[in-house]
């Protein structure tokens, strides 16, 4: 049977795991809720970055009083843990939606985005272009891992992939066996994906459901 194995940013004691990439946390300069009446989240790492920076800085505490509109439901735990104030989750979880359902949302707001170095669902450019009074800060930047041809998995393997930076960094790594078969957790991974891979998209977007489908087209496909 194919071996299965998760790619992204953090281990699993479920499955075996490859991390190839790490997050840098960048610190949130002290005026920046100047002017600010809501939060846009799209990661945890996010999250993480404010709360951090939070600690050395008294005056962005109150970011927890302010609307956050975070994009699905793993964040949203992450607010819910702090008691910061979520306004809005997002419906599905995706970045085209999330920015559809903001630019209705924050009419008249000014909103604080914080967010990756790089992005690929191009949120900002979306809500700017509706017109939104978006303001922008890199909270975090997720960056490669050097790591040795050793790790590389081993051909007919099946490859999960939990977000567009784990696929693209996986390639600079290791390069591609075109026996891999992907696993992409949502739609927004699954797009950034070569044409000639095989690759299929999970129906939920957790890590479980992805394991759950590997499994599945590990047995079945020989």
């Amino acid at each position: 049977m194919r071996e299965i194995v998760l790619v992204g940013t953090r281990s699993s004691q479920e499955i075996k795991s490859l991390v190839v990439s790490e997050i840098a946390l960048n610190e949130i300069p002290p005026n920046a809720l100047q002017n600010i009446d809501s939060l846009i989240f799209t990661s945890k790492y996010a999250i993480t970055s404010l709360i951090e920076s939070a600690k050395k800085h008294p005056d962005l505490q109150v970011w927890k009083d302010l609307p956050s509109y975070v994009i699905g439901g793993a964040s949203a735990k992450e607010l819910e843990l702090v008691g910061a104030n979520i306004a809005y989750i997002g419906s599905d979880g995706y970045g085209t939606s999330f920015a559809q359902e903001l630019t209705a949302l924050l009419e008249n707001k000014s909103p604080l985005y914080l967010r990756a170095q790089h992005i690929v669902s191009k949120l900002d450019e979306k809500l700017l272009g509706a017109g939104v009074r978006l303001r922008q800060i890199i909270a975090y930047i997720n960056q490669p891992k050097k790591l040795p041809p050793s790790l590389r998995p081993k051909s007919h393997s099946v490859l999960i992939f939990v977000s567009p930076s784990a696929f693209v960094f996986f390639k600079q790594i290791f390069g591609w066996d075109a026996n891999y078969i992907a696993v992409a957790i949502g739609m927004t991974t699954f797009s950034t994906f070569d044409s000639d891979i095989m690759a299929f998209v999970s129906s939920r977007r957790s890590i479980d459901a992805c394991i759950e489908m590997a499994k599945d087209l590990a047995q079945r496909i020989p």
